[in-house]
C-alpha cells in the first residue's frame, strides 16, 4: 500500500536539499527574470523556477506549476496584474521555499525541524516551504509536494552553479525556450538531462468565469423594477480573511454593489471562490428585486464582472462601462482590509 503521509526520511531529504541552498547563496548572482524548468519525474508537469533575494529583502525560490502557474507569474512581472492590487496577493500558483527568522515558523515547521534533530540560527535562516494555490490560504506540503520540491531544489542548485560558472547556459535558442531539467530514470534510478522546451499550451476551455445565468429569471423581475438614474460600481474581489472549513482554509470571493455618487454600499455577498458563480448570481437577481429599481449605468474594472452582467444589462437595457479605476470599491476595499486587520 503506498504511503500516504511524508516520511522523516523525505523531510530529512527536503531539508537536507534547502541547506544546501542555502548555502550556495545562488541570489548573488541570479536574477528573478532567470526562469528555468523541472519536469515532475510522477506527473510530467514541470514547473518554473525563479530565484528571488537579489535585492537582499526576501531570500525564496518559487517553482510555478506549469504553463498557467507561468504564467500568472509573467502576468505579474508584465504589469497586468498590478502588484499593488490586492488580488495579486490570491493568484499565485507554486511551491515556495523561504528563509524566514525563527519568529515566523510555524510550530508544525518546528516540529519536523526538531524531529529531524536539526538546528538554525541567525537571520534568514530558517526553510519553510508552502504550497500556493489560488484562492486558498498558503499551506504545508503534501507527500508528492515534498518530493517534487526536493527534486526542484537538487536540480536548481545543479543549474545554478553552471550559471555561475557561465550564464549563457540560459540564453534559449530561440524565443519562449525554456532551458527544463527533465528526468530519465534507468534501472530504478533517475538520470537527469537538459531540454529546451516550449511552455505546454494552456488547455483550451471556456473562458472563465462560466456564468449559466437563465435570462428568463431577469425578465420575469423586469416589469418588477423602476428606471432610475443611479449609478453602480460592482466587482469581485478576495476577500483578506481567510474562512477554515476543511483541511486547507480559503479566501472567499466577494460581490460588492456600490452607489457612484454616495459612495454607499448597496448589498455585499461572500462565497467561496469555487462555487461563487450560481450563488453570486442568484444573489444579484435577489438584490435587484428588493431594490425595486434598474440602474442608468454600471461601472466595473474586470473582463471578468463585465461578463457576469451582460445578460442583466442586454435585458434591462444597463449602460455597462469598463473602467480602469474603481474609487468607491477601492476605498471600501482599503477600509475592509483595516477592519479585518483590527
Amino acid at each position: 500500500m503506498e504511503e500516504t503521509h511524508t516520511t522523516l526520511k523525505e523531510w530529512q531529504k527536503l531539508y537536507e536539499a534547502a541547506i544546501e541552498f542555502r548555502k550556495l547563496e545562488p541570489w548573488k548572482w541570479m536574477h528573478e527574470t532567470d526562469i528555468f524548468g523541472i519536469q515532475n519525474p510522477k506527473t510530467g508537469e514541470i514547473g518554473y523556477c525563479c530565484i528571488m533575494g537579489e535585492l537582499g529583502e526576501m531570500l525564496a525560490m518559487a517553482v510555478y506549476r506549469g504553463t498557467e502557474g507561468l504564467q500568472g507569474y509573467k502576468n505579474i512581472q508584465n504589469g497586468s496584474i498590478d502588484i499593488k492590487d490586492p488580488d495579486s496577493l490570491f493568484v499565485q500558483d507554486c511551491l515556495m521555499l523561504s528563509f524566514e527568522n525563527k519568529r515566523y515558523v510555524h510550530e508544525d515547521d518546528r516540529e519536523v525541524i526538531n524531529e529531524l534533530g536539526l538546528k538554525f540560527k541567525g537571520k534568514n535562516a530558517w526553510p519553510v516551504f508552502r504550497s500556493y494555490r489560488p484562492g486558498y490560504f498558503p499551506w504545508f506540503l503534501n507527500r508528492d509536494e515534498v518530493i517534487y520540491m526536493t527534486f526542484a531544489i537538487e536540480q536548481a542548485i545543479n543549474v545554478c552553479l553552471r550559471a555561475k560558472d557561465n550564464w549563457r547556459i540560459l540564453l534559449a535558442p530561440k524565443k519562449g525556450f525554456y532551458l527544463v531539467r527533465q528526468p530519465e530514470i534507468k534501472n530504478d534510478l533517475i538520470a537527469w538531462k537538459d531540454s529546451w522546451m516550449l511552455p505546454e499550451p494552456i488547455e483550451v476551455r471556456q473562458e472563465k468565469p462560466v456564468f449559466n445565468i437563465d435570462k428568463s429569471k431577469i425578465e420575469e423581475i423586469k416589469n418588477k423594477l423602476s428606471f432610475s438614474t443611479n449609478i453602480w460600481e460592482i466587482d469581485f474581489f478576495y476577500s483578506p480573511v481567510p474562512i477554515n472549513q476543511g483541511e486547507r482554509p480559503f479566501f472567499p470571493y466577494s460581490l460588492i454593489v456600490i452607489d457612484h455618487d454616495s459612495g454607499l454600499i448597496n448589498f455585499i455577498h461572500i462565497a467561496e471562490p469555487f462555487k461563487y458563480q450560481k450563488e453570486f448570481v442568484d444573489k444579484f437577481i435577489e438584490f435587484l428585486a428588493t431594490k425595486g429599481i434598474i440602474p442608468l449605468e454600471i461601472l466595473v474594472r474586470k473582463e471578468e464582472v463585465k461578463k457576469f452582467l451582460e445578460p442583466f444589462s442586454s435585458v434591462l437595457n444597463i449602460k455597462l462601462t469598463l473602467k480602469k479605476k474603481l474609487g468607491n470599491v477601492e476605498h471600501a476595499r482599503k477600509e475592509l482590509f483595516k477592519f479585518f486587520k483590527r
